[in-house]
C-alpha cells in the first residue's frame, strides 16, 4: 500500500532567518510522501533568499510550492493553501518553528488506527531565537496546559475551553475535517482556537503524548502592545459567544464564563488604548 500525501503548509511572514531550519526539518523525516506549500504573506522584509536558494537546492527531493503576494493574513492564507494542498493530512507549522522527532510516519499511522479521530494533537518543545531550550512542554509546562485531562473526549472539552494553551505546529489533519467542519474562520485574526472548538464539539480530536516540534518564543512575544491585547480579546471573545451552540451543559457554562472573562478584559483595555 502506497504511503499516503503529508501535506505541510507554512504561512511566512518576515522570517528569513529561521525559515531554513523549518524547511530542513521537513525533508530530513524520512517519511516519503509529502509536499510543502508556502504562501509569503506580504512580508514587509523583501529578504526571502533563504527560501529561493533552498528551493534552488532540493527542488529535485521534494515537491514545493511556492508564493509570494501581498498581505491578506493568517485566516486567508491557511485557507488559500489548503486548497492548494494536494494530501491526505495536513501539518501546520509557522515559518520559524521547526520539525523534531522525525514523527511523520507515527502520526499517519494513529490517524489510520483511529478512523473516529480527525485531528491529532500533539507536544512541542520551547526555544529561544539562538535554539536553546526554553521549556520541555510548551503546551504543560509553558502554557499551564493540564496534561491529565487531554486523553478522553471529555477531558479534551474542559482543557480547550477553560485553558486554551495550544501551539501552532503540534496538530495533524486528516483534511477530511475541514469538509466535515469548515476550513478557519476569515473574520478572525487569531484563527487556531476556533478551528479547535469545532473540531472538539465533535469528538475529533485525539491527543498524541510526543514533542513533534519546536516552538519558537520570540523575546517580543511576551510583551504585546496594548492594540495587539485588544484585537485578540475581541477575536477571543467572538469566538467563544460564536462557539456556545455547539456545546451542551457542562461544557456551555464553561465557555460562556471564558466569554464574559474576554469581555471583562476588552472594558480594561479600552481604557489603555
Amino acid at each position: 500500500m502506497s504511503k499516503p500525501l503529508i501535506s505541510v503548509i507554512i504561512p511566512y511572514y518576515n522570517h528569513n532567518h529561521f525559515v531554513k531550519q523549518t524547511l530542513d526539518s521537513i525533508l530530513a523525516d524520512p517519511y516519503p510522501a509529502k509536499e510543502i506549500i508556502l504562501i509569503n504573506d506580504g512580508s514587509t522584509d523583501p529578504d526571502d533568499t533563504q527560501i529561493t536558494q533552498w528551493i534552488a537546492a532540493h527542488q529535485n527531493e521534494i515537491n514545493i510550492t511556492y508564493h509570494k503576494r501581498e498581505n491578506r493574513g493568517i485566516t486567508k492564507t491557511l485557507n488559500e493553501m489548503l486548497k492548494l494542498a494536494k494530501g491526505q493530512y495536513i501539518a501546520h507549522i509557522a515559518s520559524d518553528d521547526f520539525f523534531i522527532n522525525n514523527t511523520f510516519t507515527q502520526r499517519v499511522e494513529l490517524l489510520q488506527s483511529h478512523p473516529d479521530k480527525l485531528m491529532l494533537l500533539s507536544d512541542a518543545i520551547t526555544v529561544d531565537d539562538d535554539g536553546n531550550q526554553l521549556y520541555e512542554s510548551a503546551l504543560f509546562e509553558q502554557r499551564g496546559g493540564k496534561k491529565e485531562f487531554y486523553f478522553t473526549d471529555k477531558g479534551l472539552k474542559r482543557e480547550l475551553i477553560k485553558r486554551w494553551c495550544v501551539v501552532g505546529p503540534t496538530t495533524f489533519i486528516d483534511k477530511r475535517l475541514f469538509e466535515q467542519i469548515g476550513g478557519y474562520d476569515e473574520n478572525l485574526f487569531y484563527e487556531d482556537w476556533d478551528l479547535f472548538l469545532r473540531a472538539v464539539s465533535q469528538d475529533l480530536i485525539l491527543f498524541h503524548d510526543q514533542k513533534v516540534a519546536a516552538h519558537r518564543w520570540h523575546k517580543n512575544n511576551a510583551s504585546a502592545n496594548p492594540k495587539t491585547e485588544y484585537m485578540r480579546a475581541i477575536d477571543l471573545a467572538q469566538t467563544a459567544k460564536q462557539n456556545l451552540k455547539r456545546f451542551s451543559l457542562p461544557y456551555k457554562i464553561m465557555l460562556w464564563k471564558r466569554y464574559r472573562s474576554w469581555k471583562k478584559v476588552i472594558n480594561k483595555l479600552e481604557k489603555a488604548i
